[in-house]
């Protein structure tokens, strides 16, 4: 517990062994993935489960710091493992080295919170529903230029993602490095919160970030009448 000694004032010993003890699957191995496994590794989350289809490119680089030129051409899943191990060597992490679909949502398998760390609304719905329909609770966070936002969905209390996402996809979003370590901060943050019961999360709130004049708001928001994906529950 030397490792944790800093933090267990804030968690407690009891918050302590509730996130070492705790399965998180991040979904999403990119500017935010790479903080989100960083923070929660750090902080004892101990079972990682960990998705992503896609290899590292050279223009990943400016804000995925987990990779270096070395990795280019190299599969994101399998060099985030390693990091995970070496940021925590307590840790066991389960990798599953391809893209969510509707085919291979399964594989994600049971946990005790999603980590939405990905980039376009359509494989995000995909994680909604699979989230909902197995009653995990999800935190959803988005970067998109120097604008980024944060939510924390939990099945049968607050709206989901199809509640709150436009309905569009962008092809190719840019982001900066300082605007996705925010969001992915924030976002392992409010995973700490859920897993220890410790303050108060974003669940039913989203949080938006525009860092071009420092503007931080916390909206609250709403179900979608006949939401397709969570009025039923």
């Amino acid at each position: 517990m030397m490792r944790y000694l800093r933090q267990i004032p804030i968690l407690g010993e009891e918050g302590q062994h509730k996130l070492g003890s705790s399965r998180v699957a991040v979904v999403g191995l990119g500017g935010l993935g790479c903080n989100v496994i960083t923070h929660l590794a750090s902080a004892g989350v101990k079972d990682l489960v960990i998705a992503d289809g896609g290899s590292v490119d050279i223009s990943d680089l400016n804000r995925q710091f987990i990779y270096t030129d070395e990795d280019v051409g190299s599969k994101k899943a399998e060099r985030a493992a390693k990091w995970i191990t070496r940021t925590n060597p307590d840790a066991v992490v389960r990798v599953i080295d391809r893209s969510v679909d509707n085919d291979n949502i399964d594989a994600i398998g049971e946990c005790d919170i999603i980590m939405d760390c990905l980039d376009n609304r359509s494989s995000r719905m995909i994680l909604n529903r699979y989230a909902l329909r197995n009653n995990i609770k999800l935190v959803h966070g988005g970067v998109e230029s120097m604008f980024g936002q944060v939510t924390v969905v939990i099945p049968r209390e607050t709206p989901c993602l199809e509640c709150i996402l436009p309905d569009n996809d962008s092809k190719e979003i840019p982001s900066v490095s300082p605007m996705v370590g925010i969001i992915g901060a924030v976002q392992a943050m409010e995973a700490i919160k859920v897993l220890t019961g410790t303050g108060s999360a974003l669940a039913g709130k989203l949080l938006t970030i525009d860092a071009t004049d420092n503007s931080y708001r916390v909206l609250d928001v709403k179900r979608k009448e006949n939401c397709g994906c969570c009025s039923h529950l």
